[in-house]
């Protein structure tokens, strides 16, 4: 539970001097204010609301001055983090708030993700998952976290405002470009966290820092705009790639005539002795010729004529109720097309060698190998074991409230049901990748486990002095490697003192 002051901070360092410092009139500490010398009062306005459903119809209160906020702050739920030039009430009687539009924004403080989940429950659940993604790939830390009804509001604060400017062109560049970073950040997000809200307004309303809802809070890791910006223009190159790549593979397959129309298909529609007593039968080929229909948008009614013509031509047909199952599965939108593994095997076993090679070297169909759901397959790929393992360590590390665990291999096998030789590639997986450090055992001692997760938020629970002795203690477990070196950097102080972190390097870990 974080205390008054600590929110206080948090609205502090939010705000910048948007606001005016005191109050216009009543104020507790006008004569103190004025008796500062080069005391900026900006004149600026952030509305704040009382509770969710006075947000949703702008009901709410108007505030110049952060004293005004620090005075109103703890009796509401939402605000505007980022400052207007003017906000006005709609109707007499001060209830109703109109302006929060980004063409009056005056200064843009912070960018905002929003998180949700199904209840308070999943959102406890999964806030190491939400604090690994927050990092940023190591590259940025958010300022603040706040906890929600169902989610969090990931607040990744600037260390100087951005002040908005219209153009002689009636533009706003300096809104453009933080955009495009919050559109970045929230498409990241979605990447990692099915659970983001890709569609919420950059510049909207968001939670406001109260001692009841702060998770996570560290003043000193407020982000450079510029270096965000650096960040966000290399992460949309990089999707625009990838979406080159799909643009282009789609293209390609469009070109490609359909599966029906195929020389597989026209050999296989033709049998008349497929039967049932061998491993690919009567069932895999009706299925099989049915995604190709599927894949090739004939209709299921036209499909169902097709199927039942072929089944009734076949030496020992199938019930027509089966066909219309096996039909309707195919139509259930859970595969794309025919796989190339099942038509192979089914030319091989019902249509003359000869005649195979032929249908196979003039076929152009583009292929497609859609998993099935886990809970319905033997085997897990790779990437669902590390997400197993990743929820494991976090979870037991919670637990265990530090920022490692003590298991074994073989323990980690029995309670993820997960063997040993693919627990072992996984595992590597992730320790290559910077998200897990592993320290051995010796003798019956357990082997140490930490995630990247784990690490940073034990750091920064800690005081600031006692950081630079924490981070020298895990480098004696772990080796000073350049992840966990870009980890330290984050959550310690530039404050000159702890510069001797970088005998980091120097530390002998034999």
């Amino acid at each position: 539970m974080s205390t008054t002051k600590t929110a206080q901070q948090a609205i502090d360092l939010i705000l910048h001097q948007g606001l005016r410092e005191t109050k216009a009139r009543h104020s507790n500490v006008l004569k103190l204010e004025k008796s500062v010398s080069g005391q900026q009062n900006k004149q600026g306005a952030i509305a704040m609301y009382r509770s969710k459903a006075q947000m949703a119809k702008s009901w709410g209160t108007i505030y110049t001055s952060k004293e005004a906020v620090y005075d109103n702050y703890a009796t509401s739920t939402h605000w505007t983090p980022n400052v207007f030039n003017y906000l006005i009430y709609t109707d007499a009687a001060k209830h109703y708030v109109k302006g929060t539009k980004e063409q009056n924004l005056s200064q843009i403080n912070t960018l905002v993700v929003d998180v949700d989940y199904g209840d308070a429950e999943e959102r406890q659940a999964k806030f190491a998952e939400v604090w690994d993604t927050a990092m940023l790939d190591v590259q940025f830390l958010p300022t603040l976290i706040l906890a929600t009804t169902k989610g969090y509001h990931i607040y990744y604060v600037f260390d100087e405002p951005v002040f908005v400017r219209r153009h002689a062109n009636g533009k706003l560049p300096a809104v453009r470009a933080a955009k495009a970073i919050a559109k970045s950040l929230k498409q990241y997000y979605a990447q990692k966290l099915p659970a983001v809200d890709v569609t919420c307004n950059s510049f909207g309303v968001f939670r406001v820092p109260r001692p009841d809802n702060i998770e996570y809070f560290e003043p000193k890791m407020t982000v450079d705009f510029q270096a965000l910006m650096t960040w966000s223009i290399n992460f949309t190159n990089d999707q625009h790639q990838i979406k080159a790549q799909t643009i282009q593979r789609s293209f390609k397959a469009r070109r490609t005539s359909r599966q029906i129309d195929q020389p597989w298909f026209q050999a296989l529609i033709n049998q008349t002795d497929i039967d049932q007593n061998v491993g690919y039968g009567r069932h895999n080929t009706i299925f099989t010729l049915a995604l190709a229909c599927y894949s090739s948008n004939v209709s299921q009614s036209q499909c169902f004529d097709i199927l039942d013509e072929f089944n009734s031509n076949l030496n020992h047909p199938l019930a027509t109720q089966h066909v219309q199952k096996v039909i309707n599965d195919a139509y259930s939108g859970q595969f794309h097309a025919a796989s190339r593994e099942y038509v192979n095997a089914l030319l091989e076993t019902w249509v003359p060698d000869a005649d195979r090679r032929g249908y196979l070297q003039r076929s152009q169909t583009t292929w497609y190998k859609y998993a099935k759901p886990r809970t319905e397959r033997v085997n897990s790929h790779v990437n669902e074991w590390q997400a197993d393992l990743m929820a494991y360590f976090n979870q037991r590390t919670s637990q265990d409230n530090n920022w490692f665990t003590r298991t074994s291999l073989r323990h980690i096998s029995k309670e993820l049901n997960i063997c040993l030789g693919s627990l072992t590639k996984a595992l590597k997986e992730l320790i290559d990748q910077g998200l897990v450090y592993r320290e051995k055992g010796h003798g019956r001692q357990a082997t140490m486990f930490a995630t990247r997760s784990s690490l940073l938020q034990h750091a920064m629970a800690l005081k600031q002095a006692q950081r630079l002795n924490y981070w020298l203690m895990v480098a004696r477990f772990l080796g000073p490697t350049e992840q966990l070196l870009a980890l330290q950097r984050f959550s310690l102080t530039s404050d000159p003192n702890t510069t001797e972190f970088e005998q980091l390097r120097l530390v002998d870990t034999g």
